[in-house]
């Protein structure tokens, strides 16, 4: 008896052994799942709201999460804000990405689908810039970003070149590549982004026989 009760025990044991592993995968799933609905419903509405007029209780709801567990994960709103900057920072950089050594319009069709799909939004975020010191950082960052795509994809425009001259062609090349451009001739103006692809490829084909 006794040992039949021993090795029952041991059976027991060993089946708690083995569902320990699964319920601590599936409680690192869930609370993964939780950060990440955070993060979407805190970019849906700063996305659709100015910084001061976003709340995190609004956040909670849209999350489906209390507020408590908000503070609890990231503090405070700020805070929220810049982690959720860096995730969609390595998005946008990963979305950008093409091959080391790919052609020009490769990489400026690649920035246009980048714009095509979050041009609006970062242009609300910049539209608050000289407002909200946490969006200023992270337009800031953005530029940073930017320029360093310009330094990599047309250093073809900026070879021979030093001094103030390289930065003035820089500076151009970051102009006809720019959000803010982007904005002018596919809002503003109402072209297709096909011709929008053709301008900004007029601009540097232009600085490109000045350089």
């Amino acid at each position: 008896m006794y040992i039949r009760v021993s090795i029952i025990n041991m059976k027991m044991q060993g089946r708690a052994r083995e569902k320990r592993p699964y319920r601590k995968a599936a409680r690192a799933a869930a609370e993964t799942a939780t950060h990440a609905a955070i993060l979407d419903a805190a970019f849906q509405a700063f996305s659709a709201d100015p910084f001061d007029r976003v709340t995190l209780n609004q956040i909670a709801e849209r999350s489906g999460v209390t507020v408590q567990t908000v503070i609890r994960r990231f503090g405070s709103k700020e805070e929220l804000f810049e982690e959720l900057a860096q995730r969609e920072s390595r998005r946008i950089l990963a979305e950008r990405d093409v091959a080391e050594g790919a052609s020009l319009s490769a990489a400026l069709e690649s920035l246009l689908g980048h714009y095509e799909r979050d041009g609006d939004t970062i242009a609300r975020f910049v539209a608050q810039e000289h407002l909200f010191e946490p969006i200023r950082v992270i337009v800031e960052r953005g530029r940073r970003i930017h320029r360093e795509w310009v330094e990599r994809h047309c250093r073809h425009l900026l070879s021979g070149l030093d001094g103030s001259a390289r930065q003035r062609v820089l500076h151009a090349a970051t102009v006809a590549t720019d959000l803010s451009t982007w904005k002018l001739l596919r809002r503003d103006l109402g072209l297709e982004s096909a011709q929008v692809a053709e301008v900004m490829t007029e601009l540097l084909h232009g600085l490109e026989r000045r350089s």
